[in-house]
């Protein structure tokens, strides 16, 4: 029960077995990288073991026709239980109040993404200190229902690009804070091969790495070897 699979034979060998418990993992990257569809595969494998599932839906991605057309997903979509906050304080108060539905039984906890509401609507410069200090209370918050509980906490993150040494860098949002505090980092790329994507491990139990990935494919049915 230490790993969660993400449903891809080569994202879980490059996990070392899958999505670690107790950990928060982070998946980042472009639109149409592959963020929500990787996210459901995992909601998927967790409904199959009868675990416990949460996905706060923050971007309004998660489709429920979606969901169905995936392997297994009609039978085990009425076993989710979906949240869609309207704004970062709603997201924030999800957060914090979830704990009170956590039991014994193993949970995964979906925030898809977790930076999404935290850059809407109209805030002025001096408004994001208070943002990026809800973020880090939400983060915090995540951390501990993941340490004291038999959870997964799975994050996705937008981005980004900031000019560096001439060229243009991609990142999460909120880069310093996330990287903080997830223990799991992986960079999701587009390729130019056809519904294929790239999969980078950048840290791996709280510490950097660099060189491993592995390619994957998105089809109707969920995600494939590429």
């Amino acid at each position: 029960m230490d790993f969660l699979s993400s449903g891809s034979h080569a994202i879980d060998r490059l996990l070392g077995g899958g999505f670690p418990l107790h950990q928060i993992s982070l998946l980042y990257g472009e639109a149409a990288t592959g963020k929500t569809i990787l996210s459901m595969q995992c909601v998927l494998e967790a409904a199959r073991k009868e675990y416990k599932v949460f996905y706060l839906d923050s971007d309004q991605s998660f489709s429920a026709n979606r969901m169905e057309r995936l392997a297994g997903g009609r039978e085990l979509a009425e076993r989710i239980v979906l949240f869609r906050p309207e704004d970062f304080d709603e997201q924030g108060r999800i957060v914090e109040n979830i704990e009170n539905l956590l039991t014994k039984t193993p949970t995964l906890l979906v925030v898809d993404s977790i930076t999404g509401l935290y850059r809407g609507g109209q805030v002025k410069p001096e408004g994001y200190f208070g943002r990026d200090r809800e973020l880090n209370r939400q983060l915090a918050q995540l951390d501990a229902l993941g340490s004291r509980f038999a959870a997964w906490i799975l994050l996705t993150g937008q981005v980004h690009s900031s000019p560096t040494g001439g060229e243009w860098l991609v990142e999460p949002v909120a880069t310093r804070t996330l990287r903080h505090w997830s223990d799991l980092i992986l960079r999701l790329t587009q390729t130019p091969r056809p519904n294929v994507r790239d999969c980078f491990l950048e840290k791996k139990n709280g510490l950097d790495v660099s060189g491993n990935h592995c390619p994957f494919k998105i089809t109707d049915e969920g995600i494939e070897e590429a």
